[in-house]
């Protein structure tokens, strides 16, 4: 008997290790939380809702993870216990505001605020994603065509352009570079892979992470964008936790603690314990006016005074939400004539490079 159990627990372990490394879509997460928080409001027991919800999403894995949250209740844990085993999929932001919510008596309306929170965050990673996918694609596209030519239509040239008695020395360089590249590719991807790989590796580290967010708030024309996306971010997520009834010190731990970006997260840090001091949020943001600008720390001190710092944060994310629809719409209307100007550029130096040794030829024979 003893060990049949020994043999369950050891299974539910390497269950639980293999649920821990999956992801879900954030919109089956979404309907997942909106239709948690309507079959609560229909008086249907947690347990028993949290089992419905693990039978509903067209998400396999999100199921799964249902399932053993469900099972985790029935065993006397709390829900807000239960999620936090998956960090991944329910974040700190998330675990909180389920666990105030089963404090205070109000778990459904606070899933619908986790529900409205994960929607506003999924529409501002949509609206960032579509202001740097099309400059990704159109520089992909161009690489393509550039080493289509390199390994479909130079190999062809060369054999001609031999004939040629004199060759333009740009010419010459792109033949010579094209050359190079087919007959050492192997080495030249393996290199690339290489330095890929590295670079990724330092991204994960501390340094790295520093270099990243240093360079997302230095980064030329996006600076701005990705700015007013953290504070979007950190208006939303500080507001959701405020309203829920959560401590400012411990909903500003949470807030900095999910902030994307590792220098506003170490900013938000300090910020907090200046809290703990007994210091204002006004007077602690102020102290880094690189990255919360003037208006933005007059609306958190009216907040403070006035007692409705929750709804003044909730303002700050929708005006910083504009800000990154509007800043996005801009970015794509100025980057594509530049990009336009680069491809233009690129298929003129092939054009330059293939027809000038033929007009050469031509004037020589004509002559």
């Amino acid at each position: 008997m003893k060990e049949k159990t020994n043999k369950k627990k050891i299974n539910r372990e390497d269950e639980y290790k293999k649920l821990k490394r999956l992801s879900v879509s954030t919109s089956n997460l979404l309907i997942s939380i909106k239709a948690f928080a309507a079959l609560l409001r229909a008086s249907i027991p947690l347990s028993e809702s949290v089992k419905t919800i693990s039978e509903q999403s067209s998400d396999p894995n999100l199921n799964r993870i249902y399932k053993y949250v469900s099972e985790e209740i029935d065993k006397g844990s709390t829900l807000a216990e239960s999620m936090r085993l998956f960090p991944k999929i329910f974040p700190e932001t998330i675990s909180s505001v389920v666990e105030a919510g089963e404090m205070g008596g109000s778990l459904e309306n606070n899933l619908v605020f986790v529900a409205d929170s994960i929607r506003k965050e999924w529409e501002m990673a949509k609206k960032l994603k579509g202001a740097i996918i099309y400059p990704v694609i159109i520089i992909g596209m161009t690489s393509v065509m550039f080493l289509g030519m390199i390994f479909v239509v130079f190999p062809k040239l060369e054999t001609l352009f031999e004939a040629f008695e004199n060759v333009p020395a740009t010419t010459k360089f792109i033949m010579n570079a094209a050359t190079f590249v087919r007959t050492h590719w192997i080495p030249i991807v393996g290199g690339l892979v290489l330095v890929i790989v590295s670079i990724i590796v330092y991204l994960k580290t501390k340094s790295g992470k520093r270099f990243l967010s240093w360079l997302s708030l230095n980064f030329p024309i996006l600076k701005k964008l990705f700015k007013s996306n953290i504070l979007a971010s950190f208006s939303r997520t500080l507001s959701v936790l405020l309203a829920s009834g959560i401590p400012l010190s411990k909903s500003l731990g949470i807030a900095a603690s999910t902030t994307s970006n590792y220098i506003y997260s170490e900013a938000l840090i300090n910020v907090n314990k200046n809290i703990e001091n007994g210091k204002d949020l006004s007077i602690s943001l102020s102290e880094y006016p690189d990255f919360f600008n003037t208006s933005f720390v007059k609306m958190i001190d009216v907040g403070e005074v006035s007692g409705t710092l929750e709804d003044n944060l909730m303002y700050l994310h929708e005006y910083y939400s504009d800000e990154v629809t509007e800043m996005s719409n801009n970015i794509v209307t100025f980057v594509e004539p530049l990009l336009l100007i680069l491809v233009g550029a690129v298929i003129g130096l092939l054009g330059v490079t293939i027809l000038l040794p033929i007009y050469q030829l031509m004037g020589t024979i004509n002559g």
